[in-house]
């Protein structure tokens, strides 16, 4: 990749200068005129070495050996470094993208080493809605690109079958007369069980004691109510992967919360625990009884309800949060147990995927994790930072070192779409949150049914709608920065131009029309001939924003940020568009070569389409 030959240049030109530790950046200006990289690193020199930036910046550029693929570096006020890529090596590099492929923009960076990410984990009592959606997508792009980046990634759905929503609709199903519906899903089903059932509950306290009853008895995992609750959460889960299938989300593992406590896993830990002096029994005050883990090392306390975290209740049930900490001693191998598990059957997943259960056979195949990445929402900030610092306490530095949460954004709904769903606006609020115990929300399943029905309104020629529907819906939830919220409407999920999946796959569609009607003037590679052409304006801007493909996916990995790929993705198809309408790709009063380079970019074009898209979770489509 270009921008590490220049950014490993320049660290050794700062090494033979004796200088240490500054944090500069190589980034692709906004503007091509000044430049394909340009850096500010005598910029953040100025203040240490009191000198002027552009003073700096001259003696690092002059310093600096030569490079085979940069044309010219030039100094930019108030201090930047100007990089510009040579044509003759952006247009080699056209060849490069054919030849590799589908390979192409993949790096080793990974090695090999092991990620555990863990995304999606609806509460097995109700449908994807699109809060679920959006960490279903985001968690799925990121496994894809980090595979790409050579990263042994496992992608894990944990299924928290032992909590109070599980309790409630399973208290529903059993104990009210609920009927489901003709032709309706199960999860859906499952849905209007619990909010009908949270109401009954506010008038029965026959129907609240009953519901601790099976609390306590999913915490004991005894009783006889667990073997016809088990068969409710297996079919709701089934339902909830039909959902993600259609959206090719894929899973590798399922980790039941109940098979945590029958294999020991929570005793193992809980006894780890007990050993930490930041973990005690409490003797007085509001938590008393309960088994807390006190004020944390470097935790940043948001109020004083948290200077200590609850972990065992006093009537002895163990909180999500301390079933938490022991699924990530699982996860980074630090209880020695190892699950059971058995082959999980579904119609829609397309990779083998395993189950944990007490039927199957022990295995060591899963867990091991060099690093942690779990797709949460921001809301679970608190909890998620208290398995951190509990690994941190317990003494595994590394592993808390290792362990991310990506706290991705709240999905609310625009005034609009929550007056849609019966949601009183009259407050004039900007955005309204979703409800489970409400049953206000918008249902993957739904979302993707509308989206599908308007666009063959719309477009009733229109092939495989259903792939277009999914494609902007999961463009939808993927363009955002994952840490921004996002307000959701009808109106932007349908709008299927501009930036979105839509018009990345109409431009990849494009493309491939463009090389079927090439025909016969088959493409002949890289030739001489086309460094000496005079390119326009539309081909060097393609020919440059191409070049930038295989760095933007590794840092979108890094970053765990698949809106980066989305954003060079967009650009990536603008510009092709722009060349398209401009400059007619199967003739040129140039001659043959033009031809020739055109129909290489045009390919090289498409291939970075496909591989973007592909890494998206998005499905190409040869013809829209």
């Amino acid at each position: 990749m270009f921008k590490e030959l220049v950014k490993a240049q320049l660290e050794n030109v700062l090494t033979d200068l004796d200088i240490q530790h500054v944090n500069f950046t190589v980034e692709q200006p906004a503007d091509e005129k000044f430049g394909d990289y340009a850096t500010n690193v005598a910029m953040a020199l100025a203040r240490e070495l009191r000198r002027s930036p552009m003073e700096i910046a001259k003696e690092i550029a002059g310093k600096l050996p030569g490079f085979d693929f940069i044309d010219r570096i030039e100094i930019e006020q108030p201090g930047f470094i100007n990089f510009y890529l040579k044509k003759e090596n952006l247009i080699r590099n056209l060849d490069e993208i054919t030849k590799l492929a589908e390979n192409y923009g993949s790096s080793d960076i990974g090695h090999q080493k092991k990620i555990v990410l863990e995304h999606t984990a609806v509460n097995p009592n109700k449908a994807l809605h699109i809060g679920h959606l959006r960490s279903a997508c985001l968690g799925s792009a990121c496994a894809k690109i980090l595979r790409f980046l050579n990263y042994n990634v496992e992608e894990e759905y944990y299924v928290d079958d032992t909590g109070v929503q599980v309790a409630v609709s399973a208290l529903g199903a059993a104990e009210l007369d609920i009927k489901r519906k003709p032709e309706e899903k199960f999860d859906h089903y499952a849905g209007r069980v619990y909010v009908e059932t949270i109401k009954r509950m506010e008038k029965s306290k026959r129907l609240e004691k009953k519901k601790d009853e099976i609390i306590d008895n999913l915490d004991k995992q005894e009783g006889k109510s667990l073997v016809s609750l088990k068969e409710f959460v297996d079919n709701v889960i089934e339902a909830n992967l039909e959902t993600a299938g259609v959206f090719g989300i894929d899973y590798d593992v399922l980790i039941w919360e109940s098979d945590l406590i029958l294999g020991k896993f929570w005793e193992k830990a809980f006894e780890t625990l007990k050993s930490n002096p930041n973990f005690c029994l409490a003797k007085s005050g509001k938590n008393k009884g309960c088994w807390v883990i006190k004020s944390l090392p470097n935790h940043q306390l948001k109020s004083e309800e948290n200077k200590e975290k609850v972990i065992v209740k006093s009537n002895g049930v163990v909180t999500y949060t301390g079933k938490d900490i022991a699924y990530h001693l699982w996860k980074f191998n630090l209880l020695g147990n190892n699950f059971k598990y058995k082959k999980f059957v579904t119609k829609t997943q397309r990779k083998p995927l395993y189950s944990t259960s007490q039927k199957g056979k022990t295995s060591d195949r899963f867990g091991h994790a060099d690093f942690v990445i779990n797709f949460i929402d921001t809301r679970q900030a608190f909890p998620q930072d208290i398995v951190k610092r509990s690994l941190e306490t317990l003494g595994y530095k590394k592993e808390a070192n290792n362990f991310k949460h990506v706290a991705y954004g709240i999905v609310s709904l625009s005034p609009k779409t929550a007056k849609e769903l019966g949601v009183g606006t009259e407050d004039g609020k900007s955005r309204y949150a979703m409800s489970g115990r409400a049953g206000i929300a918008v249902l993957a399943d739904d979302l993707l049914a509308t989206v599908k029905k308007k666009l063959k309104q719309r477009h009733p020629d229109a092939p495989r709608p259903e792939k277009i529907a999914a494609a902007a819906i999961k463009y939808l939830m993927l363009a955002y920065n994952a840490y921004s919220d996002i307000v959701f409407s009808y109106d932007k999920a349908l709008d299927f131009y501009g930036n979105s999946g839509p018009y990345l796959e109409y431009a990849y569609a494009r493309c491939r029309s463009v090389l079927r009607k090439a025909g016969r003037q088959k493409i002949k590679g890289y030739s001489e001939e086309f460094n000496s052409l005079e390119l326009s304006k539309e081909e060097l801007s393609l020919l440059k924003w191409i070049a930038h493909f295989a760095e933007t996916v590794s840092e979108s990995g890094e970053q765990y940020a698949p809106n980066l790929l989305c954003n060079f993705l967009f650009e990536l198809a603008s510009r092709f568009n722009t060349f398209y309408n401009k400059r007619p790709i199967l003739r040129s009063k140039k001659g043959p070569a033009s031809i020739q380079f055109r129909l290489l970019l045009t390919a090289a074009t498409a291939q970075v389409l496909e591989n973007g898209l592909k890494l998206l979770g998005i499905e190409r489509l040869e013809k829209m």
